[in-house]
């Protein structure tokens, strides 16, 4: 997943723009800080092999993605970061059925390409540090 610049702009646009906006961003650092702990949890259950566990973490996941994916519809259009919040989405839903097929390397790979969009694009990038 290749972590768009776009998303530098849209924080700013969130950031100047209205004050209903402001929320929304405080949200969004909540969210981000929330996808960057499990994305550690979920690697951590796979390498257990913990399935429940993980299976848990990546509906986390899933469900802080699909936030993210409507802030960037609804509230600050982005279409870059809408489609990396939907890939990271769907990165999230393929662990379940990965691990029910007991596949955990390839589940473990979905959760290091979680992981590695937080750190290409989240960590220096930040709305708030």
């Amino acid at each position: 997943m290749k972590a768009p610049t776009c998303l530098i702009a849209a924080f700013v646009a969130a950031g100047l723009a209205a004050s209903a906006f402001a929320a929304s961003v405080l949200e969004f650092d909540v969210w981000m800080r929330a996808i960057d702990k499990s994305s550690v949890a979920v690697q951590k259950s796979i390498a257990r092999q913990d399935a429940p566990a993980a299976r848990a973490e990546a509906r986390e996941i899933e469900r802080l993605y699909a936030l993210m994916e409507a802030f960037f519809r609804d509230d600050v259009p982005a279409a870059d970061a809408l489609q990396v919040s939907t890939e990271g989405r769907e990165l999230a839903a393929s662990i379940a059925p990965l691990l029910e097929a007991g596949d955990y390397e390839r589940a473990g790979g979905a959760a290091r390409r979680i992981a590695q969009a937080c750190n290409d694009c989240h960590d220096p990038h930040k709305p708030f540090k």
